[in-house]
């Protein structure tokens, strides 16, 4: 409730939250039409690529400078009001600036806003709260986050406490931390690497 009425607040400060869904569908376009012209496969010295590579940068500074505005005023984007679409366009704008810790606190805290009511992705809330606690060095709740531990394992960035954020992990209906680490593992290991052991004490579920 108390949440409703943040979000409502929010809306109502704002005239401009109408044009909300379409704005950000004009942001993820130039981000799209920019990033088409990007090689990430040419030499730093390249002159052209460096350029578009200077422009990608500009444009995501921009998207996020600007959905920071509008998160400010309107909210994270309801699914309800603006639509999946706007919802699934602000995330992929504010995963371009991983980066910017100040930004990434605030769309976790909108998506906080947003969660408690129904009207966020409890997925995306997730990846993003994982994904500032680890840049910010902090336990992970919900285990989203791994890194590789040797040429052929990944495991968890540190866990709160395993039972608490196991019963996050059931209540968004997310698999066991066991499960989920398994199911990485057999997807990025190569031919080169035996399957992982699980049985083995050294590699942590």
């Amino acid at each position: 409730m108390l949440a409703t009425l943040a979000l409502a607040a929010q809306a109502q400060a704002a005239p401009g939250c109408a044009s909300y869904a379409s704005e950000l569908g004009v942001m993820v376009e130039a981000l799209e039409a920019v990033r088409s012209r990007v090689d990430y496969l040419a030499p730093p010295d390249d002159p052209v690529a460096a350029r578009h590579r200077a422009q990608l940068e500009l444009v995501e500074r921009d998207n996020a400078s600007r959905l920071g505005a509008l998160m400010a005023a309107c909210g994270w984007p309801r699914s309800s009001v603006e639509g999946l679409e706007a919802a699934r366009r602000a995330w992929l704008i504010a995963q371009q600036r991983s980066e910017d810790l100040p930004f990434q606190r605030q769309v976790v805290r909108q998506l906080e806003l947003a969660a408690l009511d129904g009207e966020a992705s409890v997925i995306h809330l997730a990846t993003a709260s994982d994904r500032l606690a680890v840049k910010e060095g902090r336990p992970q709740r919900y285990g989203t986050q791994l890194r590789q531990v040797d040429s052929c394992v990944w495991d968890y960035y540190p866990l709160e406490d395993t039972a608490r954020v196991e019963a996050r992990r059931r209540r968004l209906g997310l698999p066991s931390l066991a499960d989920h680490k398994r199911s990485i593992n057999a997807m990025i290991i190569t031919e080169n690497c035996p399957p992982p052991d699980f049985s083995n004490p050294n590699i942590k579920r």
